[in-house]
């Protein structure tokens, strides 16, 4: 299948190709800030008192969802969907891990480390583990949502060309 069928849909949705492998593109970057800048938001929400149940809708995994979307159509091979799974969980992971471990050395409960959120673990065990998950497997279940969304976008992009009703 080749790619210029795919630059058509994209072309409409306005999504730019993404073939820039050793540096990353203006919208992954929007992308990692918003991240970023929703976890911290996130954070200090909570240590200023608003509750858990209003702060949990201020969610990085639903920036993430949206750019897992987004980079699974704006983008072009396998490898570059994994190395945006890879940089969509990056922040996720740096504000998670940090407000673990502010958690961890202050000894305040915050958000992060929730009863909803931390399985019953200890707070090291929570820390360490949203580390090494940050690194294998989060990305990796990223990337393979991402494979599923763009087969089937490939899927409506070929009916589409062919006349085939959806």
């Amino acid at each position: 299948m080749g790619v210029c069928r795919f630059d058509i849909l994209r072309n409409r949705m306005g999504a730019p190709r993404c073939d820039e492998i050793d540096g990353m593109n203006k919208t992954m970057k929007v992308f990692i800030a918003a991240i970023a800048a929703m976890g911290v938001l996130r954070f200090v929400l909570d240590r200023h008192g608003v509750p858990i149940e209003t702060v949990k809708y201020f969610s990085m995994t639903a920036v993430m969802i949206i750019g897992s979307i987004y980079f699974a159509v704006a983008t072009t091979t396998h490898k570059e969907r994994l190395k945006a799974a890879y940089l969509l969980v990056m922040p996720y992971m740096t504000v998670e891990v940090l407000a673990l471990g502010y958690t961890w050395a202050s000894g305040r409960q915050t958000i992060f480390h929730a009863k909803e959120y931390s399985f019953g673990t200890t707070i090291g065990l929570h820390t360490i583990g949203h580390f090494v998950g940050g690194l294998t497997w989060e990305p990796l279940f990223g990337f393979l949502v991402m494979e599923v969304i763009w087969i089937a976008y490939a899927g409506l992009v070929r009916r589409h060309q062919t006349g085939e009703e959806i």
